[in-house]
């Protein structure tokens, strides 16, 4: 009898040893490790399923869903934004690839902005690092001090299932044209700019049209005018005037082509051009009441 008692006591403090030890899933808090490894998959939601629902099919996740390569390709989705923070060292975003031959990856990877439709996501506009051809510098003469690379701009042209090489940039030079359907096609630059397939066309700086005004404090008759400023500093003559009776919080129209605005009070300049985002501007006077 008094085995059996000494049994189940043995057994009722094992049980309550191992509670202490593994806590339940709902009461952990923290969990502090010094390496985690992760096999198949992680998961960060609120709700606990990697994909917002209604979104299983396009694959939106819910916070973080990371997948291993155990069942076929893995990789990191992300909602929401992709904030990155460094202390004393340069942002550093870096693109590796190789092929298990050993032979050389000409285009490690790109960045591509996509729409969803007809079932997949669909490419719009593509930024893609690549090394030259090896028709310009022989791959026997690729080495640790020559390593020559490029950036190509592409997108999606109506009826075309294939990207469109808009540019070519690297080695102090570029290639512009409406050529390159799936990556070829549009040369490889030996000028400084080369245009290829159309021709350079210079448009003036539009005039902006007259501000209009949102709210005046009726402090007094003025006029205010705007001039367009481009990126290199050339100005557009004055917009027609506006009257008002009194400091103003403006509202204007972006020109294409203008980089900043010079606002003109009474036909004085009122500060430095300004920078306003958007393509409806406002400006408040600063000596508006």
């Amino acid at each position: 009898m008094s085995d059996r008692l000494l049994t189940i006591v043995l057994s009722v403090a094992a049980t309550l040893a191992v509670q202490q030890v593994v806590p339940s899933r709902s009461a952990v808090r923290e969990l502090e490790v010094d390496r985690l490894v992760v096999r198949d998959e992680l998961i960060v939601s609120d709700t606990g399923e990697p994909w917002e629902a209604g979104y299983e099919e396009e694959q939106i996740p819910r916070g973080i869903y990371a997948k291993g390569l155990a069942k076929g390709p893995g990789g990191l989705w992300v909602r929401s934004r992709l904030i990155k923070g460094e202390v004393d060292d340069p942002f550093d975003d870096r693109f590796h690839a190789v092929e298990r031959d050993g032979s050389l990856r000409r285009a490690p990877g790109h960045i591509s902005w996509n729409v969803w439709l007809d079932g997949a996501w669909r490419q719009m506009a593509i930024v893609q690092g690549e090394g030259v051809e090896f028709s310009e510098v022989p791959r026997a003469q690729w080495n640790g001090a020559t390593h020559p690379g490029r950036i190509r701009l592409q997108t999606f042209r109506p009826g075309h299932q294939e990207p469109l090489t808009d540019a070519l940039i690297g080695q102090g030079m570029m290639s512009l044209g409406g050529g390159g359907y799936g990556g070829s096609g549009l040369a490889e630059p030996r000028e400084v700019l080369e245009v290829w397939g159309g021709r350079l066309r210079q448009h003036e700086l539009p005039v902006p049209r007259a501000p209009t005004a949102i709210e005046q404090d009726a402090t007094g008759p003025h006029t205010y005018a705007l001039i367009a400023v481009g990126p290199q500093g050339v100005r557009s003559a004055p917009s027609e005037l506006l009257e008002v009776q009194g400091r103003a919080l403006l509202k204007w129209d972006s020109v294409p082509g203008a980089d900043a605005y010079e606002v003109l009070c009474d036909g004085a300049p009122v500060g430095p051009p300004v920078r306003i985002e958007g393509s409806q501007k406002q400006w408040r006077d600063p000596q508006m009441k």
